[in-house]
């Protein structure tokens, strides 16, 4: 758990209904029954949908957080068997899909196209149009 997640939940903890066991829970409607049950949060992508759209992102899984996170570890060089822990998986060759080291070469191709978004559309082709008349 990250430092920042931890600090959410330290703070949503002592506002808890006591009576329920889980710190992130929610009221449903049993879809067998109709009957209004209380239990975890289990609408992952809900949240992560009214998530992205508050923040103007596209929508992305959660699957693309977990696997964001395991490849900047193991970028960092953090112990395949932390992450395979941190991940939970109980096969490390799992954990190893993560491991793709990026070289010098792909960090400078990541570098010269995160320049080249920085100029708009127009100011590209200002450039060309001033070096053609040079």
């Amino acid at each position: 758990m990250t430092e920042r997640l931890c600090e959410i939940v330290k703070r949503r903890f002592p506002a808890r209904n006591i009576a329920q066991p889980w710190v992130f829970c929610n009221t449903y409607a049993d879809c067998k029954t109709g009957e209004l049950r209380t239990g975890p949060f289990q609408y992952r992508k809900t949240i992560l949908k009214t998530l992205c759209k508050k923040a103007g992102v596209a929508r992305f899984s959660y699957h693309a957080l977990r696997y964001s996170g395991a490849s900047i570890m193991a970028n960092r060089n953090v112990p395949i068997g932390a992450i395979q822990k941190i991940l939970g998986h109980e096969n490390r060759t799992t954990s190893e899909i993560y491991r793709h080291n990026v070289g010098n070469i792909e960090r400078e191709a990541i570098a010269m196209y995160e320049q080249a978004t920085k100029k708009s559309h127009t100011d590209s082709h200002t450039m060309i149009a001033m070096r053609a008349n040079d």
